[in-house]
């Protein structure tokens, strides 16, 4: 996480006169300043975000889906022991069975190892719901010793969502890395031909770019370490007596090395400034080629930042079962959130409310007729869906 303390800031480049245009250079440093500024705190934002909701994670929606889940097996309980005790009609009948398995195989599926959950299942006609281990077979997952022992996690047996996420994202991952081997085997091919032709040597401009590019290295370099020397000696509490003293010294020090690690040139200059070094008018007299590399610093620092905010912002989405390419904000994020939280907590409620209602034979028949409507729209989307992949494979 980012030091708060490392707030994010914009150092300015002021017209040397009033009325003074800035020169390119000068422009694109306050531009990039800002841009900087801007995606800290975006950083921040998500940060802050990330670590808000995995607490509310723990607290609050793990609990909420025990509880929906706990509800969803006493529902099933009792819409078997209803099937038992109230008399149906034989429509009525198949229908609460249809549900009953249903059901059943989604609960199944998250507590694989429940004999009372596959009872009842069985009990009404299911047909067998494969567990992890044979999901594993069934997709030819498995690369190894197939007795292997199903992954354990924290809480126990992994779950069939946790299964099939990570099924698919390391299916996914082979392919990619198969799709490497193949580019690199055919760059390979490319480059060793028969007659094992030496490599194409690199052309002027070629070479011209790369050493452009370590002398720009370089430069960046030279130009953050001489602001970091000048900042070490004179923040440096080594040489402190006096206690409060030394431990300001100290907190300087380790600002000053944490954005020296981080190459983030500002937090330096802003040091500068704070303490002294510089006055807020040294930067606009910069020379032309010192104020270039000051701009490759703060473009490549800023490439760094984005790199950080896409990367939480994945995470985010991840958690949430976003798509990775459609981060939202942080208080987008947020907002997601307590919406899962909030539609949890109201499909809790209405299970309650549901199993109050079917006690009652005549709500239950009502409730029955309702399903059955709902089993044939799915049955006849089912069909149309079919009909439809049918068409394509004609073409």
């Amino acid at each position: 996480m980012s030091d708060p303390k490392c707030r994010p800031l914009a150092l300015t480049i002021a017209p040397a006169a009033p009325k003074a245009p800035l020169s390119a250079p000068q422009r694109t440093f306050n531009r990039l300043s800002q841009q900087i500024a801007n995606t800290e705190r975006d950083l921040q934002d998500w940060e802050r975000a990330m670590a808000d909701t995995q607490q509310r994670v723990i607290t609050d929606l793990l609990p909420a889906q025990q509880q929906y889940l706990a509800l969803r097996i006493q529902l099933l309980q009792q819409l078997d022991g209803s099937s038992q005790a109230i008399k149906l009609g034989n429509v009525a009948r198949e229908t609460l069975s249809q549900v009953i398995v249903q059901l059943a195989a989604e609960l199944i599926m998250e507590y694989p190892d429940d004999t009372t959950l596959r009872e009842i299942h069985q009990r009404h006609g299911g047909a067998e719901v494969m567990d992890i281990e044979s999901l594993e077979d069934f997709f030819d997952f498995r690369s190894g010793d197939a007795a292997e022992e199903v992954e354990e996690t924290a809480t126990g047996p992994e779950s069939f969502t946790d299964f099939m996420e990570r099924l698919i994202k390391d299916r996914l991952a082979a392919q990619m890395e198969t799709l490497r081997r193949e580019r690199r085997e055919a760059r390979g091919a490319a480059a060793e031909p028969v007659d094992e032709a030496p490599e194409r040597p690199r052309t002027g401009a070629q070479k011209a770019r790369d050493t452009q590019q370590a002398a720009q290295a370089e430069n960046i370099r030279q130009a953050l370490r001489t602001i970091y020397r000048q900042l070490v000696s004179m923040v440096h509490p080594d040489r402190e007596t006096d206690p409060e003293r030394r431990e300001q010294k100290t907190a300087l020090m380790q600002r000053a090395n944490q954005a020296y690690a981080g190459k983030d040139l500002l937090q330096l200059l802003a040091l500068q400034q704070d303490l002294g070094q510089i006055d807020p008018e040294a930067l606009s007299t910069l020379a032309v080629d010192h104020l270039k590399t000051y701009n490759q610093a703060l473009k490549e620092h800023l490439a760094r930042l984005k790199a950080r905010v896409q990367d939480i912002q994945q995470r985010a989405a991840a958690g949430m079962g976003g798509p990775f390419f459609a981060p939202r904000s942080a208080k987008g994020f947020i907002r997601d959130f307590e919406d899962t939280l909030r539609e949890m907590r109201r499909a809790t409620a209405g299970i309650q409310q549901e199993m109050v209602a079917l006690q009652e034979p005549t709500t239950l028949k009502a409730w029955l007729q309702m399903q059955r409507r709902e089993i044939r729209r799915q049955q006849q989307m089912d069909r149309d869906t079919e009909m439809l992949w049918g068409v394509d494979e004609d073409y």
